[in-house]
């Protein structure tokens, strides 16, 4: 593929491109996975020692928190992996052309990249996780029937759409700015604290988990992991899964308005 120009590739080669190209930054990669590894052994430990003396903390006994510790490594690996940052330096360099020369779907084709990316971590994270597992004989808490995994599933693959197009969004802010890197890390930091992706969020007062609620990351790592515990009954599910919903929608019907402005002004500079 070297030496071939975007505009001479067509959908397919460019998905398969991504793939490639999420293999060969090994360094940023492995060091991701490391932090990640890190991150987990931390949470392991400290839930570990939290919950040595007690039955229960929260109305989590010690095999559901680690669980959703767990759990809870491997939806940030799926979730929020992503390649939407290299939105902004492409709007800002002019190689966005390269895509709107071609009958190519950027969304889609930044879709595709970003699964290439979550795939890659989501395989690590399950190998760290398991490993894990073996190491410290961890016993864990697996839903009992076929419908809650498809419910779980199904929030998972909710949230992963969720933070896509929130995360594109974000991305689009190269139509208006150089400098998205700040308020994009800020944004990124904000969600994964809200979305219950360092600690189960009703572990604090009353007062923050509903104002947490109110935004759309609880559907992000908290609501999939609820529901693959058994802590949410049929109705919770339900109005879950409409929240989850009514955010997709908004949020994509935002993303889409933020796109046909920026592409307004957008003017093809750089090489």
């Amino acid at each position: 593929m070297e030496g071939v120009s975007l505009i001479e590739l067509d959908d397919e080669q460019l998905r398969s491109r991504s793939w490639r190209e999420g293999l060969s930054r090994r360094a940023s990669f492995l060091m991701e996975r490391f932090r990640a590894l890190v991150v987990l052994v931390s949470f392991y430990y400290f839930w570990s020692a939290l919950l040595k003396h007690r039955t229960t903390f929260v109305g989590y006994d010690r095999n559901q928190m680690i669980t959703y510790v767990l759990g809870m490594n491997i939806l940030r690996s799926l979730v929020f992996a992503t390649r939407t940052e290299e939105i902004a330096g492409e709007i800002n360099h002019g190689r966005l052309s390269g895509y709107l020369l071609k009958p190519v779907n950027f969304m889609l084709y930044t879709l595709f990249r970003d699964l290439s990316e979550k795939s890659i971590n989501l395989v690590s994270a399950i190998i760290e996780v398991f490993g894990l597992i073996l190491i410290f004989h961890v016993q864990l808490q697996w839903p009992q029937n076929a419908q809650t995994w498809l419910l779980f599933l199904a929030s998972a693959v909710g949230a992963t759409w969720l933070y896509f197009i929130l995360s594109f969004m974000t991305g689009c802010w190269g139509f208006w700015t150089s400098e998205s890197w700040g308020p994009r890390f800020l944004l990124e930091l904000f969600l994964e604290f809200t979305a219950g992706a360092f600690f189960p969020l009703d572990v604090l007062p009353q007062l923050a988990q509903q104002i947490i609620k109110s935004f759309p990351s609880p559907y992000l790592v908290f609501f999939p992991l609820q529901i693959f515990l058994g802590k949410l009954n049929s109705t919770q599910i339900i109005n879950g899964f409409l929240m989850q919903g009514f955010w997709i929608m908004a949020i994509s019907g935002v993303a889409r308005l933020v796109w046909i402005k920026g592409m307004r002004n957008y003017g093809a500079v750089g090489s």
